[in-house]
């Protein structure tokens, strides 16, 4: 059954408590945590104890532990990777089956796109940090998620497909973010980009993160779900049809956004 959920720090950075109750209260199934945005205070890995009775009733669907896998600065390329292999040992502890990231850009801080990013070389050094990743969570009983985007390293439904055969692991799964496929150049298509997530990796696909969009001024700019270009009844049904356990994550959905874009969703999920 497709459950919804919320990247947590688009509702609020509060306590654990509040940040759940918040969560539930609006309607979602349970979320998508990334400490240090959605909570007010660090969090110490030894006593995991508040957060874990803050969300019983409110499941954790994913840590988000995103970092750029090929920075140029290796002491911060190396941080990123150690903070991830982190969330992975605790993810049990937590309940959360899914730690995920993207896969970077060259550019190092902010990720953006270089043509760079698209070479060989650059996917190799993305396997390459994957495939530890990879280990550490075999090792500690979780999975990790791997999120492609045209800007980065992995910018196409095929890189994807690629990594998945490289490191060949149950342990790799993978979060889907259309809307991070698309550009200017490409974005009419993105139906057909969608189908190809499908055709060449549904069985790896564990979360979708949705979002819609208008193109303003040139750029493609977010919009509250169902209010761009986004063809949303085409979307739920074919994720329905072919991978019906899904989570659906809401991405950037804020503000008075949430409630209008949740019961879109909801009305096309009945």
């Amino acid at each position: 059954m497709i459950k919804v959920g919320i990247r947590a720090h688009d509702v609020a950075k509060t306590s654990p408590r509040d940040l759940a109750d918040q969560v539930r209260k609006r309607g979602f199934d349970g979320v998508q945590l990334v400490f240090q945005k959605a909570i007010d205070r660090p969090v110490d890995f030894s006593d995991l104890s508040d957060i874990q009775e803050a969300f019983q009733h409110c499941p954790i669907f994913m840590l988000g532990a995103y970092f750029n896998p090929v920075h140029p600065d290796p002491n911060l390329r190396e941080a990123g990777i150690a903070a991830f292999e982190d969330h992975l040992r605790i993810a049990k502890r937590l309940g959360v089956r899914y730690v995920g990231t993207e896969t970077g850009s060259l550019m190092g801080s902010p990720w953006g796109y270089l043509p760079e990013n698209h070479l060989p070389s650059s996917l190799d050094q993305v396997v390459g940090v994957f495939d530890r990743l990879v280990r550490t969570a075999e090792a500690a009983d979780s999975w990790v998620a791997m999120e492609g985007a045209y800007a980065h390293v992995v910018h196409s439904p095929a890189k994807v497909r690629e990594v998945l055969d490289r490191i060949a692991s149950p342990r790799l799964k993978v979060t889907v973010d259309l809307f991070n496929f698309l550009h200017l150049g490409n974005h009419e298509r993105r139906m057909e980009i969608f189908e190809d997530c499908l055709r060449l990796f549904s069985a790896d696909i564990v979360i979708y993160h949705l979002k819609d969009y208008i193109v303003k001024n040139g750029q493609m700019v977010q919009v509250g779900l169902g209010k761009g270009r986004m063809d949303f009844p085409t979307l739920l049904r074919r994720i329905r049809e072919v991978t019906p356990e899904a989570i659906l994550i809401f991405e950037g959905v804020v503000g008075n956004d949430i409630a209008e874009s949740l019961a879109t969703i909801r009305n096309l999920l009945t």
